[in-house]
């Protein structure tokens, strides 16, 4: 009995779309994998930069330049597109919702022609403004919720373990915690389930206060919503 090799598209070849499919490869979670973009010479790019670095891995993995017809039988089709004018807008002081109009543009040209292909798997967003667009989604596909995920505040969160260990000079590894709600302005950290080392913050703080009550809880919130 043959065994389906584990198939993944990705929509969307900038920036992000690229750093996933080299995650994918690396770590083995495909067996094939495609680019997919409107600029089809982007695509092609990405695809044969990252088939170049497959003589460098310990696994088999197919790589090419894709459309939406090879989302058919994908297991996971990635979706990280993006508007050109994503990257200035966002150094302009504006939010992620601000990408909605030009984001929900090229999404809508793209949900149907996959799901025409009789794609059935699962849909997992990158794009931003990531919690309405994951929505939007679920709604025009017709998929069950549980087969549309956005990222949601997975970065968030790694953001803030980030900006955690630079103000406590502690480890990433040794900080559990979570950037919860929204992907955007109105996210929040439970800090009463912070914890670094298994010990909780607000514990640290209190207990060794000369060393960590310069610690500016509200100020480390406002700074990981603007990271990006």
């Amino acid at each position: 009995m043959a065994i389906k090799p584990r198939k993944i598209s990705i929509v969307g070849s900038g920036h992000v779309g690229s750093h996933c499919g080299f995650s994918l490869i690396t770590q083995g979670v495909c067996d094939e994998l495609f680019m997919i973009d409107i600029d089809e010479s982007k695509s092609k790019a990405q695809a044969l930069d990252l088939a170049d670095a497959v003589s460098y891995l310990p696994h088999k993995v197919h790589i090419e330049k894709g459309t939406f017809s090879d989302c058919k039988d994908s297991d996971i089709v990635v979706i990280s597109v993006a508007d050109s004018s994503e990257g200035p807008l966002r150094r302009q002081n504006t939010t992620r919702l601000d990408l909605l109009r030009p984001t929900i543009g090229m999404i809508k040209s793209i949900v149907k022609p996959i799901v025409d292909s009789g794609f059935d798997g699962i849909f997992v967003v990158i794009s931003n403004p990531v919690d309405v667009v994951t929505n939007y989604i679920w709604e025009k596909s017709g998929f069950p919720k549980n087969k549309v995920i956005g990222t949601g505040t997975a970065l968030d969160s790694t953001r803030l373990r980030r900006i955690l260990s630079e103000e406590t000079g502690i480890a990433q590894q040794s900080i559990q915690a979570y950037s919860m709600g929204e992907h955007g302005d109105s996210q929040m950290v439970p800090w009463s389930h912070v914890s670094i080392g298994g010990k909780p913050i607000l514990d640290m703080i209190k207990d060794n206060p000369s060393t960590y009550s310069n610690l500016d809880l509200p100020s480390i919130v406002e700074k990981n919503k603007k990271q990006g």
